[in-house]
This record gives structure tokens, C-alpha cells and sequence, in this order.
């Protein structure tokens, strides 16, 4: 399966946020830069993460902490809405 790398520099322009932001972003782990002939590039997958962080951060002016709280809240009610789900299916098959 092949990726899409977008330059990081290419996002920072079209979204107006600094460089810097995602360097923070990458330094609490909450993204990662991959660094190809001396050119910083995100991962395709990570646009709608970088997009809610970017809202956090610019619109709600929530610091990079947070961000890094909210993430890891978020990523749980997903993981348990999944479970959710895989539970009902099960429930379903047993009563047919």
C-alpha cells in the first residue's frame, strides 16, 4: 500500500499555521514528520488529525498539552464506540 507524503511546508501555507506548530505537534508525539532529501513531509492519513489539532490550537487556543489530552480522550471513545459495536454484532448473532 503506497502513501501520500505532503510537504510540510505545502500544509503550513494552505492551513496558515507555522512550521513550528507541527514541529510541537511531532515533539509530543502526536504526528510524525518523515524527512526525505532534506524535506519535511506528513503522512496523508495524519491530515484530519493535524486539521482537529490545528482547530484546537489556533481557534480554541488550546496548548499543546491539551491537544495531547483531548487526543488521547478522543482515541479512547473511539476505541470504546468500536467496542460498542463488536459487542451489539455479537448480541445480534446470538439472538438469531
Amino acid at each position: 500500500m503506497e502513501t501520500t507524503l505532503i510537504k510540510v511546508i505545502d500544509f503550513c501555507q494552505s492551513r496558515k499555521v507555522e512550521t513550528t506548530f507541527l514541529q510541537t505537534m511531532e515533539e509530543y508525539g502526536l504526528i510524525h514528520i518523515v524527512i526525505q532529501q532534506e524535506e519535511q513531509y506528513i503522512d496523508e492519513d495524519e491530515l484530519k488529525k493535524l486539521e482537529r489539532f490545528s482547530n484546537l490550537y489556533y481557534d480554541l487556543e488550546v496548548n499543546p498539552q491539551g491537544i495531547q489530552v483531548a487526543n488521547h480522550l478522543l482515541d479512547k471513545v473511539e476505541q470504546l464506540q468500536n467496542e460498542i459495536l463488536l459487542l451489539k454484532n455479537k448480541l445480534k448473532a446470538l439472538d438469531y
